[in-house]
């Protein structure tokens, strides 16, 4: 089983979920989303998934992405659920104000280890 996949099911161990990725087709300059899981529970987890050697940071121009990616998103596809955007990333995620303001959860390597 591959690692992302490990990191799937403990985010939705018990709700049935569909998993892809996700390009727009309209907004410049481009969004792509890394994971789109699409929840039963009228959830969609957003996810973007980074390495780096130190826990990642949210900058702010990153963080002005991340709102760009999400407003795409929300408008291309028309969904009315609730939007959860989650960082996975290998050494996990900063704490700042930007990580704060816009991410709903993180998971580092350490999950999968449980």
């Amino acid at each position: 089983m591959s690692i992302w996949l490990q990191v799937v099911f403990f985010l939705i161990a018990a709700v049935y979920t569909e998993i892809s990725t996700w390009r727009s087709r309209k907004s410049s300059p481009g969004a792509q989303i890394d994971m789109v899981i699409d929840r039963k529970d009228r959830v969609i987890n957003l996810c973007e998934i980074k390495f780096s050697v130190k826990p990642f940071t949210v900058s702010k121009s990153y963080a002005e992405n991340l709102r760009n990616k999400v407003m795409a998103f929300r408008m291309e596809t028309g969904t009315k659920k609730t939007i959860f955007l989650t960082i996975i990333a290998a050494n996990g995620l900063a704490a700042n104000e930007y990580s704060l303001q816009l991410v709903q959860d993180s998971l580092d390597m350490n999950a999968l280890f449980e």
